[in-house]
């Protein structure tokens, strides 16, 4: 993964750039955390943050078989987990300082994709997990809801989530989500189908605006967590096109064998409401010798 942010000149333009020479410089500054969460248990002594804190709904393991690189027994160090390391980097600072920063939309991301298959939830996925550590929380939002998708998954689907909250403007937030295994990360499923709802289906969706609205009242519940939306690719529903223009900044994951200019171009179209747009190449095959995990395993016991 390698990300490319510009406001945009032409994107794909900037895009062939970073691939024409990947080892050119970044200015990357330091990030500092968002904000230290709210109250810290484990100053009351042990035995009270033992009991404040409740035992996570969604599992390590469950984490790992989703797709999470970071998890447990994994290498602390690899190459996909440096890349998302520096991705989620650029996504924070852009919360803290984009055009929309200390709004509730600022602390929105959006990540999506032209087409299925290019990668967007497993994206979303290690960037909220990645985030987590430099925020005072991260929520993960399946706003996909497809057969196979992130609440699928995570051993969600069918528990109250983002369709409830739509449809319900009563529901509290901030009481949704979902712990994990991964401190500060939570996670919102999309949420059950209405009964007589097609199979899997999208009829009882509701409606851009209704999710949307949903969206800004979990930010403005969480004022201190960046919220993650996993959202259906941009060129088949109008969800992220609608979503867009509530967000701080769009990552737009593009497989960067198999998708058309064209794709990324109309896809970009459709989410310039957005005032951040970032390109995030996926599976892209460099041959310099200057990327990620070219030198050698730094991790290893036996590195210098």
């Amino acid at each position: 993964m390698s990300p490319a942010v510009t406001a945009r000149t032409h994107l794909i333009e900037r895009a062939a750039e970073l691939l024409g020479d990947p080892g050119g410089t970044q200015d990357w500054r330091a990030v500092r955390p968002l904000a230290p969460l709210a109250a810290d248990a484990a100053a009351q002594g042990p035995a009270k943050a033992e009991a404040a804190v409740p035992p996570p709904v969604i599992a390590a393991e469950t984490l790992r078989e989703a797709g999470l690189v970071m998890a447990g027994d994994r290498p602390a160090r690899s190459r996909a987990v440096e890349e998302i390391a520096v991705v989620q980097h650029q996504m924070l600072r852009t919360v803290q300082e984009g055009p929309r920063a200390g709004t509730p939309q600022g602390r929105i991301v959006l990540v999506t994709s032209a087409l299925p298959g290019e990668g967007k939830t497993f994206a979303a996925l290690n960037l909220a997990a990645a985030a987590a550590g430099g925020a005072a929380g991260v929520v993960l939002v399946d706003m996909d809801g497809r057969e196979g998708g992130c609440s699928g998954a995570l051993g969600t689907a069918g528990q109250p989530g983002l369709r409830q909250l739509a449809s319900d403007p009563s529901l509290r937030p901030a009481g949704m989500p979902l712990r994990t295994a991964v401190e500060r990360l939570t996670f919102l499923p999309h949420g059950s189908a209405g009964d007589g709802a097609e199979a899997g289906g999208r009829r009882d969706l509701p409606s851009g605006a209704a999710m949307a609205a949903a969206i800004l009242r979990l930010a403005s519940a969480l004022p201190q967590h960046v919220i993650v939306l996993d959202t259906p690719p941009s060129l088949s529903t109008s969800e992220a096109s609608t979503l867009a223009s509530i967000a701080g900044q769009v990552i737009l994951v593009v497989d960067a064998e198999r998708t058309q200019r064209n794709e990324v171009e109309a896809a970009l179209d459709l989410l310039e409401a957005c005032p951040v747009l970032q390109l995030l190449l996926n599976r892209a095959r460099f041959s310099a010798n200057d990327t990620f995990g070219a030198h050698g395993d730094y991790g290893a016991p036996d590195a210098g």
